[in-house]
């Protein structure tokens, strides 16, 4: 194994028991809130995150991206990008709280939904501040202390949530105790950066313009792509009713979990890849760009297969199909937006690796204004005919990931993929149709309530055996992926000098 798969497998690693921790928690706590809350009060909480969400953006001042690619290739600015971060976005959390109280107050939203919103509003201020040491912590390359302030805010969040749920706590609640866990996130970070680098006050005013400037096109992209990942809350909000936006939430929380994997390869990779970039490594970032794809196509399509042949089992189990009963359409609709956005991450890491978040920012810009018409359309269009105005949004959000995704490739460099990726991808999907025709033919067969979990068991084994019988899983990825996992060196050395 080369040292940049090395790099990559311990930084993965190092994220990968801590996100199946966190993983199950937030599991454990989407599963309970629609159930306890009920879809009206847990449309209202939804509504208050994703607005917290879209206003939260200005905090982060692009600030995100830039962090890590500047601490990768420069790690004695720490100490000025720590201290003059926590000061810029200090003021940006400041507008943001009252840009965004002003808003709900003058467009009339009731008094519960406006006080959640203002509690999630003072946890910004720790989400934000704490993100700004995980970057660094992703710079460095000592993932273990993101890892470890994560699980503690989940399992935090996810005990105390619980517990207050089955007291029969209401949103109210649930927001303060997402507060406080953002805030144990903020100490522990803090704790872990003043261990890893040596810091001291050191309030630069004169260098907020250019790391502005520098982080712009970063936060255009940031901005845009949120917004146009969640307008459709916002918008489904004014057009529809809070119910609707809870039948959305339910299933929407659930896709928005099984973003781990993407997230946590593509964080391990990027400071790799920006190392590799700024030193002109060029083959060598094809190389792990091509296997950083093929990766996340592999678990991409079992995942989306999984979660459209199984769509109504698992709405009845984690949150009851009386009162969520027409969520399952909508994971059947989301579970193609799977694939959609797990490619489109690795497309997106591997643009701003290369230096293209100017154009990157472009294309975000445009998918928000595809995302606003085409939900305006969609929602109303399907609220009025099948009172569902949620299905008009998941579309929107399946249109507009094909959209990004069509224009990332344009900007992608020549011969970062190769057509070896396409042959992987056809392959994968063809696995997955197959997969899908077991998971049905199972599901047909076996009459008993939990028969849904034997299909999707054997759906699994003869996806995992068409893999091999079309050769698309090769020595290499099981020598990677066996790498990930701390007691398999000896077996991952044997395959990869087999």
């Amino acid at each position: 194994m080369n040292e940049t798969t090395a790099t990559i497998a311990r930084n993965t690693k190092a994220m990968m028991g801590s996100q199946v921790i966190t993983w199950i928690s937030s599991f454990v706590l989407m599963s309970f809130m629609p159930r306890y809350l009920g879809a009206e009060e847990w449309g209202r909480l939804y509504f208050a995150i994703s607005l917290n969400g879209i206003t939260g953006l200005l905090i982060d001042l692009g600030l995100t991206t830039l962090i890590v690619k500047d601490v990768a290739r420069d790690k004695e600015k720490v100490n000025s990008l720590v201290m003059n971060g926590l000061a810029l976005r200090s003021l940006a959390w400041t507008l943001s709280l009252v840009g965004t109280m002003l808003f709900v107050v003058l467009v009339g939203y009731p008094t519960m939904t406006v006080n959640i919103v203002f509690v999630l509003c003072l946890a910004n201020w720790f989400y934000g501040n704490y993100d700004l040491f995980h970057r660094v912590f992703i710079g460095l390359e000592r993932m273990e202390y993101r890892s470890i302030c994560l699980v503690v805010e989940k399992i935090f969040l996810a005990v105390f949530g619980v517990a207050a749920l089955l007291m029969g706590a209401g949103a109210m609640t649930v927001a303060i105790i997402m507060l406080l866990s953002m805030a144990a996130n903020f100490f522990m970070s803090w704790f872990f950066l003043r261990k890893t680098v040596k810091l001291h006050f050191e309030l630069v005013p004169t260098i907020w313009r250019p790391l502005l400037v520098q982080g712009f096109p970063f936060l255009i992209s940031s901005t845009f792509a949120f917004i146009y990942y969640r307008i459709n809350v916002m918008m489904m909000s004014s057009m529809t009713n809070d119910t609707v936006v809870g039948w959305y939430g339910a299933p929407y929380r659930l896709f928005d979990t099984l973003m781990f994997f993407p997230l946590i390869l593509t964080t391990a990779v990027f400071p790799v890849l920006a190392r590799l970039g700024h030193a002109a490594a060029k083959q060598n970032m094809a190389q792990t760009s091509r296997q950083l794809l093929d990766l996340t196509l592999i678990v991409a399509v079992p995942l989306a297969v999984g979660l459209a042949s199984l769509s109504q089992p698992i709405i009845s189990v984690l949150f009851g199909l009386k009162e969520f009963w027409n969520s399952v359409v909508l994971l059947q609709i989301l579970a193609i937006s799977v694939l959609l956005i797990y490619v489109d991450f690795v497309l997106n890491t591997v643009l701003v690796a290369n230096d293209k978040q100017k154009q990157l920012s472009v294309v975000a810009m445009i998918a928000t204004i595809i995302s606003i018409g085409v939900n305006y359309v969609a929602i109303k269009y399907t609220q009025e005919a099948w009172g569902n105005g949620a299905m008009g949004a998941v579309f929107s959000t399946g249109f507009t990931e094909v959209c990004v995704m069509a224009m990332s490739i344009y900007l992608l460099p020549k011969g970062i993929f190769a057509k070896s990726n396409l042959v992987l991808a056809a392959k994968t999907i063809l696995s997955g149709a197959v997969m899908w025709g077991a998971v049905w033919f199972v599901q047909n067969e076996v009459p008993y309530a939990q028969g849904w979990i034997l299909a999707g068991s054997v759906g699994c084994i003869v996806y995992g055996a068409m893999l091999f019988s079309l050769k698309v899983v090769s020595k290499r990825e099981v020598s990677f992926l066996f790498n990930l996992l701390p007691m398999r060196k000896r077996f991952a050395a044997s395959v990869s000098n087999d």
